[in-house]
């Protein structure tokens, strides 16, 4: 069993890891913001940091769920990744200002996590390529005005089945707490391989 002063070292090189990738994250933001139109893909660094933020908020996501689903149960850990994710996105926020970070899906939970036009018309591109036997795929798109990344986030772990899948897959109890928290919940009847949402960034 670890020590606690080996927890302690863990959790501060942690930390530290932590603020030096924010750090870098943010240089990449100003030199972004400044770079001069005459390069040949000026967005490059924007696309960047898009993806990065992204992966950073799937992983943090991730854990948040996995401890609360540990200590909690599938109810307590609705309610954790209810509070999360909305902090999460405002954190983003607070930290690049001028970036918009959300998770969407054409069966949202949250009403907040409609798609928009343009991102509905991605979500129609992946339907038509998992028909014909393909896996939904990053779009990237940029222009004088702004850039966008959009992600797909494919349903891999049997544990979300507990909160997507089928009848047979979640728990009465877990069908309740859904049911108060989201009256207009669609994020349901899923399997694995699905595609559950999207996250979506613009800049």
């Amino acid at each position: 069993m670890d020590s606690f002063s080996d927890r302690s070292k863990r959790n501060v090189l942690s930390s530290l890891f932590r603020l030096n990738h924010i750090a870098k994250l943010t240089s990449l933001f100003l030199v972004a913001q400044l770079l001069p139109v005459c390069f040949t893909d000026r967005n490059a660094e924007k696309k960047q940091i898009l993806l990065e933020l992204i992966a950073d908020f799937q992983v943090d996501l991730q854990k948040n769920l996995e401890s609360a689903i540990k200590t909690k149960g599938i109810v307590g850990a609705i309610e954790i990744c209810r509070t999360v994710s909305p902090a999460k996105e405002a954190d983003v926020k607070t930290s690049f200002p001028g970036i918009s970070f959300r998770r969407i899906s054409d069966k949202p939970r949250n009403p907040n996590h409609v798609p928009d036009v343009w991102e509905a018309e991605i979500f129609e591109q992946w339907k038509k390529t998992a028909k014909n036997g393909g896996a939904p795929y990053l779009v990237m798109n940029s222009n004088d005005k702004e850039v966008r990344v959009l992600q797909p986030i494919v349903l891999q772990n049997p544990t979300c089945l507990k909160c997507h899948g089928g009848p047979r897959d979640i728990d009465p109890a877990v069908s309740k707490k859904i049911s108060e928290l989201y009256p207009q919940d669609k994020a349901v009847g899923y399997k694995l391989g699905e595609l559950r949402g999207a996250f979506s960034a613009i800049w």
